[in-house]
């Protein structure tokens, strides 16, 4: 299924930036990971707050497919961020650090 998603948000990556503004790909493509982070971090939420028998119940398979589904969807979400912004991530940490001091006076 990871590779299935990872195909599609590919695909999907590609057609939008030939067809969206830079910008607007970049503002997408962020929001659609800060929402998978948040989806997974409330399903581990609810998995946290009612795992308190040792065996799962029908509604705990719910919980643990949106964990599994989303946790998925952020980590190629996160793959595909850290493509769009591999040249200031690369600054941040290969660069000497003269930028963040002329900005600090």
């Amino acid at each position: 299924m990871e590779l299935y998603l990872f195909l599609a948000f590919i695909l999907l990556y590609v057609l939008m930036s030939f067809f969206v503004q830079k910008n607007v790909l970049r503002k997408i493509w962020t929001l659609a990971f800060v929402v998978a982070f948040m989806v997974t971090a409330v399903a581990i939420g609810f998995l946290r707050v009612n795992n308190q028998d040792v065996m799962m119940n029908a509604n705990e398979l719910n919980w643990y497919y949106m964990l599994y589904l989303f946790g998925s969807m952020s980590v190629v979400l996160g793959a595909i961020n850290l493509w769009m912004y591999r040249k200031p991530l690369f600054g941040i940490f290969f660069g000497n650090g003269d930028e963040a001091k002329d900005d600090r006076d």
